[in-house]
């Protein structure tokens, strides 16, 4: 099954210190309420969450993120910095792909763009809250294009 994924370069993350990966599930709780508060979603429960490039992956060589359904896994870019409100958007925008898998949204959806939709609508919201207008108008622009079923990706 194909990844779902953040899409933005990487280049934006030069510089930033990444979490450790034992220590995000205070982190997944405290998303969850953005999560819950924004979707018809339950919480879900922390998963294994990785950071690595994700290079070796076709497609997925400009994401910030994935959510690999088949092992419930989210893998981060190495660089992402999860102790800002914008690092911490791409983890709730693939936590929603999580919820989505878990509730069998993928099963119902119209298209699998329809669930990037909603991870994008999620993550823009986030980001609007945290106060960074300009990020949240961009990541909506971006959820926009790649959340049209019908219409190629080309991430």
């Amino acid at each position: 099954m194909k990844a779902l994924c953040a899409a933005l370069p990487l280049a934006a993350f030069v510089g930033a210190l990444p979490a450790q990966a034992g220590d995000l599930c205070p982190l997944v709780a405290d998303l969850n309420a953005a999560l819950v508060r924004t979707t018809d979603h339950a919480p879900v429960a922390c998963p294994e969450i990785g950071f690595a490039l994700l290079d070796d992956q076709p497609g997925l060589r400009s994401q910030a993120g994935a959510y690999f359904p088949d092992s419930g896994r989210i893998e981060l870019a190495p660089d992402l910095d999860l102790t800002t409100a914008y690092g911490q958007s791409f983890l709730l925008h693939e936590m929603v792909h999580a919820a989505q898998f878990a509730e069998g949204a993928d099963r119902v959806a119209r298209c699998p763009a329809a669930l990037e939709a909603e991870a994008y609508r999620v993550q823009a919201d986030f980001l609007q809250a945290a106060g960074l207008s300009r990020d949240a108008l961009f990541t909506r622009m971006l959820g926009e294009q790649l959340g049209r079923c019908g219409a190629a990706s080309d991430y």
